[in-house]
């Protein structure tokens, strides 16, 4: 016993020593180089507890944001350096990580951005690494400038062939998700608006690319029809500064005498000591992926309505704290899970400002809950509205008959069998669920037209299910402003009446969660996991996240399609 005490008081004390050391910051060299590795995905929101850090995909967005903040002030920072691999971000996003570095940039300091990739498609990298004073690329580069697209699948044949019919009520032409399982092609309402979005996002595309590199349009959309791929190619059409490696790169771009400073060491540097993050509090909180009433045992952080709005009620409660952030990144889910947070925001908008930063998208329930803050920001390439309702059944029993099953229903009442997928709906049942979804779609544009002040005549012509860019979303006074977290926390300070260059301390919500929390979310999903890749060896469709989110037959707010452009 006394050997376990005395090992437990040694382990202490190494482990406070260590504490000690790192939280007492490094030493920043004179003439430092900032240096980002950005490769695969970002998490939406900073690791608050040791399971969201050892759980994490990839670098947090917010803290990214902050470290660009940071060198763009600090003295001692020449330039930034960032080590492009291959992305897996939308284009909202990468607008986001964009318009943070051209801050670094206008700051007087040189930005970089060294492509390391093998892919078949660069757009959205050469995209990210337009807006830096130099780009290169490394010498085995493989990525072809090709532009944008978008796959949709459609499957009523298949369906045809196993004997299931699908069976949906609608409101909105352009509430497409019901065509993917019961058309054999695109409407003729969701083709204009797939063009739309396509044609929106490749234009700001080309503008962003024009401006950085220095080319004009003209130029620019002739290259991506060219789809230039290596990196002698992408040299010679003046999309890259040169050729390089991490060897060399620094000395290319003028920064030979820096010395580096990665992002985990720079990130221990307190940034009140460098003027920021030192005002009063506001509060982030982070809404991230389908919205669900309660949050499962997963070890991530998600869109429970329980969690989050406990969050933003904790916020509104706390005279500490001045406004509140409310980060929206979703396509939607439960519909009830979407009133109640929906009701939480306006009740905080009582007590303090509440401002919405939009994520790669809000649509659908996502931007239903966005509806009720006091101001919407949007990046341009933001996935916007789809304001509108749908309802969707299987009818199985064609597929029984082809498998010798008969099925029978007992049932007391009409409608009570509404939900059930054996046999087709009745007429008077369709009937009921046309007026069903109708009700759902007058309580959702008018909600909005509630948070946002607009008519419900002005909220139904800009709904029906159609998707907008965010750039196309201010003009229709669906969003309040264009621009990232960053605008939206400006917006939450001035609205809080926060001091000209006075920079807001932010305070994450919800906080860290308990060890033992953790430990059992943890444990939990390890075992999920383990089950799913042994049943399903297979990497599943990003859409059928959305649609698990309506499972039980619970009425869901789901985006149009699972819109993704790649």
């Amino acid at each position: 016993m006394r050997r376990l005490i005395a090992g437990l008081l040694v382990a202490g004390v190494v482990f406070g020593i260590a504490y000690a050391l790192w939280s007492a910051g490094p030493k920043v060299p004179e003439d430092a180089v900032l240096v980002l590795e950005l490769a695969g995905s970002l998490e939406e929101s900073p690791p608050t507890d040791a399971l969201a850090q050892f759980s994490a995909s990839g670098p947090a967005l917010p803290t990214i944001l902050l470290l660009l903040d940071m060198a763009a002030v600090d003295d001692r920072i020449e330039g930034v350096l960032v080590h492009v691999r291959t992305l897996s971000v939308g284009y909202a996003r990468v607008q986001e990580l964009r318009d943070a570095l051209a801050k670094v940039r206008d700051a007087g300091k040189t930005v970089t951005v060294l492509l390391d990739m093998a892919s078949l498609n660069a757009t959205r990298e050469l995209y990210f690494a337009s807006v830096a004073n130099k780009v290169y690329v490394v010498p085995g580069f493989l990525g072809p400038l090709a532009g944008i697209a978008g796959q949709y699948l459609y499957m009523a044949g298949f369906f045809e062939k196993i004997g299931v019919e699908w069976q949906y009520a609608r409101v909105g032409e352009f509430k497409s998700a019901v065509e993917t399982f019961s058309a054999r092609e695109m409407s003729a309402p969701a083709r204009k608006m797939m063009n739309e979005l396509l044609d929106g996002i490749f234009s700001q595309i080309v503008e962003g690319i024009a401006e950085g590199r220095g080319l004009s349009r003209e130029r620019v959309r002739e290259l991506i029809e060219a789809a230039p791929a290596t990196a002698q190619e992408y040299a010679e059409a003046g999309l890259a500064d040169g050729l390089a490696d991490r060897d060399n790169i620094l000395e290319l771009a003028g920064l030979g005498d820096a010395e580096e400073i990665d992002a985990g060491t720079y990130q221990r540097v307190g940034p009140n000591e460098l003027g920021l993050r030192d005002g009063p509090s506001i509060a982030l909180i982070f809404g991230n992926g389908p919205i669900v009433q309660s949050a499962g045992p997963s070890w991530r952080r998600s869109f429970s309505a329980d969690e989050i709005g406990d969050a933003i009620e904790s916020a509104a409660d706390d005279d500490s704290i001045r406004a509140i952030v409310l980060r929206v990144n979703s396509g939607g889910g439960s519909a009830l899970a979407s009133e109640q947070l929906w009701r939480v925001v306006m009740r905080a908008r009582e007590k303090k400002p509440v401002i919405v930063s939009m994520g790669d998208a809000a649509a659908s329930g996502g931007y239903y809950i966005a509806s009720s803050a006091d101001a919407i920001f949007a990046e341009p390439a933001t996935l916007t509205g789809s304001i509108g309702v749908f309802l969707m059944r299987p009818a199985a029993e064609g597929l029984y008959e082809k498998l010798g099953i008969r099925s029978e229903v007992m049932k007391r009442g009409q409608h009570s069998s509404i939900a059930s997928s054996d046999q087709r709906m009745s007429a008077g049942q369709q009937q009921r669920t046309d007026d069903i979804v109708q009700s759902i779609y007058q309580d959702f544009i008018g909600r909005v037209s509630e948070g946002r002040d607009l008519e419900t005549e002005a909220v139904d012509r800009v709904g029906r299910g159609h998707v907008w860019l965010g750039e196309t979303a201010l003009a229709l006074n669906l969003v309040d402003g264009v621009g990232g977290l960053s605008d939206a926390v400006e917006r939450a300070r001035v609205e809080a009446g926060i001091p000209d260059g006075v920079d807001p301390t932010r305070v994450v919500l919800p906080g860290p969660r308990g060890p033992l929390t953790q430990l059992r979310q943890l444990l939990s999903s390890e075992l999920q996991s383990w089950l799913m890749r042994s049943l399903v060896p297979v990497e599943l469709p990003e859409a059928l996240t959305w649609f698990w989110a309506a499972k039980g037959n619970e009425v869901s707010y789901l985006p149009p399609h699972w819109i993704e452009i790649y």
